[in-house]
């Protein structure tokens, strides 16, 4: 019996022993991502910190304008967008595979412009909207290529799959896919 319990000890100090467990080596991330927390896309940067926690930040600028002409008349319109993602993630490691798990905000910059039949109208606002994370990422331990993968709920003012309602807070569900380098 004393050998089994001194058996059970060891087996347990082996693989609580730092030197064994994997560590990741590669910290630092640039990737860029296809919806997600950036809406439509972001280039990102992310720092990882205890193998298991993450901060990352990342920007995107979105412009679109139309013209348009019906009997004599024209008009023309314009916005552009700046998003700003900043998240925390939280990962589960397996190896090169990880859950990932976050939280935080997109700060989102508009200016509009639109003009014609002798009218010119400009606004321009900012809003945040928060943002929760769920996915699959691939990332090697020692670094290399990244693809991550997962669905996203950005929670605002006004946001609704049906019937928005402006006064109201909503959820919008979203997904990402992003590839990208770690070093």
């Amino acid at each position: 019996m004393k050998r089994i319990a001194l058996a059970a000890m060891a087996a347990a100090a082996l693989c609580a022993t730092p030197a064994l467990a994997q560590r990741r080596d590669a910290t630092s991330s640039l990737f860029v991502e296809g919806g997600g927390p950036g809406l439509l896309y972001s280039i990102n940067y992310e720092l990882l910190f205890d193998d298991d926690f993450g901060i990352r930040a990342g920007f995107s600028y979105q412009p679109l304008s139309a013209t348009g002409s019906s009997g004599g008349g024209s008009g023309r319109s314009s916005v552009s967008f700046i998003t700003v993602p900043v998240l925390a993630n939280y990962l589960v490691n397996f190896g090169s595979s990880a859950l990932e798990l976050g939280g935080g905000a997109t700060i989102i910059k508009a200016d509009g412009a639109a003009s014609g039949n002798g009218l010119a109208v400009s606004a321009s606002g900012t809003i945040v909207l928060g943002t929760a994370i769920m996915g699959y990422r691939r990332q090697p331990m020692d670094g290399g290529f990244q693809f991550r993968i997962g669905i996203e709920a950005l929670v605002g003012k006004g946001l609704a799959l049906s019937n928005p309602d402006p006064n109201k807070l909503g959820v919008l569900p979203w997904m990402y896919l992003s590839i990208g380098f770690s070093i």
